[in-house]
């Protein structure tokens, strides 16, 4: 499955839902729309700003049936699994096999902290099951510790499935080292917008980015302009881009500040489903002046 080997930029899209916490599908794919046209290079659907894990799995299934109907052959859809037991996991897994999906990102199991045995056979159990392209997820803020590198590189040598890495823990030595043990087989991501420029320069091969998000043609450019040898304007657009996460995706609630974002660039994002809550006004008009400074409202 090496050929499925992942790149470029890819949003960790948010699922709109209205004030009653209902998913919004007209809204859904209108947002759809404005990342497409935005050029990037694939769609990571239920993950962590998708608000995957609060909903149910009908819930997912519905939007993971969606987004896939509506993006097509145009650019791979990559599905966010996520759940504290292994079954749960594979449950989830089949349901994107069913409905068609190019990968799944994997996040680690949270709540009851594995250890690294334990966290090795898991990986070991969900890979040798799962028939789609896997791109394991490191993500401390959201599950309270590194997946450790040695269980990382062990399973990419025993599994040809594995084919990506989404490395969110902000960590510049992590992607290096990654990198250097099994970049040249799999694709390493960042997973942090601050470091998506330096990802691309030591070998990684783009990034599920929450700024990607809300600011698509921003990230798009900056990988073209990467990709095509102007390094100038991709060092411009990364300190843009480092602005916007911190001001953004990690001053607030991020579930929260990126829909407002979105709202306030015109599109209709919606609500944070509870127990999150919408941004307060003082927060609303920092993020609106964010976006201002990007010049991208």
């Amino acid at each position: 499955m090496k050929d499925k080997i992942p790149e470029g930029v890819i949003p960790p899209h948010v699922t709109p839902f209205n004030e009653g916490g209902n998913i919004d599908l007209p809204s859904l794919r209108k947002l759809v729309s404005f990342w497409l046209e935005a050029g990037v290079h694939a769609l990571a659907t239920c993950a962590s700003n998708g608000e995957g894990p609060l909903m149910s799995e009908d819930e997912r299934n519905v939007v993971i049936g969606q987004v896939i109907d509506q993006v097509g052959s145009q650019v791979p859809v990559i599905v966010g699994v996520s759940s504290p037991s292994t079954r749960g996991i594979l449950r989830q897994i089949a349901d994107a096999e069913r409905l068609n999906a190019d990968a799944i990102l994997l996040a680690p199991p949270y709540y009851f902290k594995p250890g690294p045995r334990e966290l090795l056979e898991h990986y070991r159990a969900i890979l040798r099951e799962a028939n789609l392209p896997v791109i394991l997820y490191n993500v401390p803020k959201f599950v309270g510790y590194n997946v450790p590198i040695e269980v990382i590189f062990q399973i990419s040598k025993e599994f040809d499935n594995l084919v990506g890495v989404k490395e969110s823990s902000g960590l510049l030595w992590r992607i290096s080292e990654l990198i250097r043990l099994i970049g040249a087989s799999i694709s390493i991501l960042a997973g942090t917008g601050d470091l998506l420029l330096p990802t691309l320069m030591l070998g990684g091969r783009g990034g599920i980015v929450g700024v990607a998000i809300f600011a698509p043609e921003l990230a798009v450019e900056l990988y073209n302009s990467f990709t095509g040898g102007n390094m100038s304007r991709a060092r411009e657009l990364q300190l843009i881009l480092t602005m916007l996460n911190e001001a953004i995706v990690k001053k607030f609630n991020q579930l929260s500040a990126t829909k407002e974002a979105l709202n306030l660039r015109g599109l209709p994002a919606g609500y944070p489903r509870r127990p999150s809550l919408p941004l307060s006004e003082e927060e609303r008009i920092y993020v609106k002046q964010a976006l201002e400074k990007a010049n991208i409202i």
